[in-house]
């Protein structure tokens, strides 16, 4: 296999597709992949469509290789968050109240566990995105909560 269609490939292209956006035949392409030169306006064409050139040509990588990101549900992301605020602070709460921390009223000083709230929610907020939220993680943070 060529790199030119180690690329195309890796692209997810066809060859009827890339037939198709360089204005050539599908035997062209062809062609291509076992080896007969590109005409440098085709390759030109072909890094506007992601083609890492410098594979195609030598077959070494550049270093700008294009990556998928996965898509985001950004309001599944949103409740995640929410939730790891609050159990974070619930947390931080519960720990402070079972050492007797607690001020007069029963409140306590969010702003001086600020640091170890930020802990908690990083910890819960990607269990919960990632999907290993259980106890362990649970047990994470009142250690993380009991250590401040």
């Amino acid at each position: 296999m060529s790199h030119f269609t180690d690329e195309r490939n890796r692209l997810g292209y066809s060859q009827e597709f890339m037939a198709e956006q360089l204005a050539v035949n599908r035997k062209t392409i062809s062609r291509w992949e076992k080896g007969t030169p590109i005409p440098s306006d085709k390759l030109e064409a072909c890094h506007r469509l992601g083609f890492d050139l410098l594979y195609v040509v030598t077959g070494n990588r550049s270093n700008l290789e294009v990556v998928k990101q996965p898509t985001l549900d950004i309001d599944a992301a949103v409740d995640a968050a929410v939730y790891a605020v609050e159990e974070a602070i619930l947390s931080v709460y519960q720990v402070k109240k079972l050492r007797k921390e607690l001020g007069p009223e029963g409140g306590f000083d969010a702003i001086k566990s600020l640091s170890t709230i930020k802990k908690a929610t990083q910890l819960l907020t990607r269990a919960e995105l990632t999907g290993e939220l259980d106890s362990s993680t649970i047990r994470e943070v009142f250690e993380l909560a009991n250590e401040a």
